[in-house]
C-alpha cells in the first residue's frame, strides 16, 4: 500500500485527473451494464405480458374483464331490485307463531285444548283457538291487527298472542 500511495504522489495532476476519469468511467461502464441487464429482463416480462402463451394479449384481456363487469354490475341491480321487492312482499308473509297447548275444563284428560296464533312482520293474522270438552270441541277464529285482536281475548290466548309478538 505504501508504493501505491507513493507512486500516486509521484503522479503530475494532469495524471491524477486522467486515472480518476478513468476509473469513474469504469464504474459509470459498470452501471450501464447493470442497468442495460435489468431493462432487458424487463423488456422480456412487458413483450411477454403484452404476447403472452395465452390465446389473447394484455388488451383484449382487460376489454374480456371489462365487458364481463359492465355483465355482472346489470345482473347485480336485477337481483338487488327482485330482493328489495321480496323485502317489500315478505312483509305480509307469517313470521311469527305460537302455540300454547291447555287443559279448558277439570273434568278432562290431557292438554287436548290449544291456541294457535300466526302473525305477518306488520302483526296481522289470525289467532284459532280450540276448546276440548268431554262432550263436545268447538274452534274459534279471531282476525289480529296490529297485534290486538278484534274481539275479547281469553288469558290462554292473551298469553300465546304475547309469545307471538315477541318473537323476533
Amino acid at each position: 500500500m505504501v508504493n501505491v500511495t507513493s507512486s500516486l504522489s509521484s503522479l503530475s495532476f494532469q495524471e491524477k485527473l486522467v486515472l480518476y476519469v478513468f476509473l469513474f468511467q469504469v464504474l459509470c461502464l459498470l452501471l450501464l451494464a447493470i442497468n442495460g441487464t435489468v431493462l432487458k429482463k424487463l423488456l422480456n416480462r412487458y413483450r411477454h405480458l403484452l404476447s403472452g402463451d395465452r390465446p389473447q394479449n394484455l388488451e383484449e384481456l382487460l376489454l374480456t374483464l371489462g365487458e364481463r363487469i359492465n355483465k355482472i354490475e346489470t345482473e347485480l341491480k336485477a337481483v338487488e331490485e327482485r330482493v328489495a321487492k321480496m323485502e317489500e312482499e315478505s312483509i305480509n308473509y307469517i313470521q311469527r307463531w305460537a302455540l300454547h297447548r291447555y287443559q279448558a275444563f277439570a273434568n278432562t284428560g290431557g292438554d287436548q285444548s290449544f291456541s294457535f296464533v300466526l302473525l305477518d312482520k306488520k302483526g296481522d293474522g289470525v289467532l284459532v283457538s280450540s276448546i276440548f270438552g268431554r262432550e263436545e270441541s268447538r274452534t274459534y277464529a279471531k282476525s289480529i291487527q296490529g297485534g290486538k285482536a278484534n274481539y275479547p281475548l281469553s288469558d290462554e290466548e292473551h298469553e300465546v298472542l304475547v309469545k307471538a309478538i315477541q318473537k323476533k
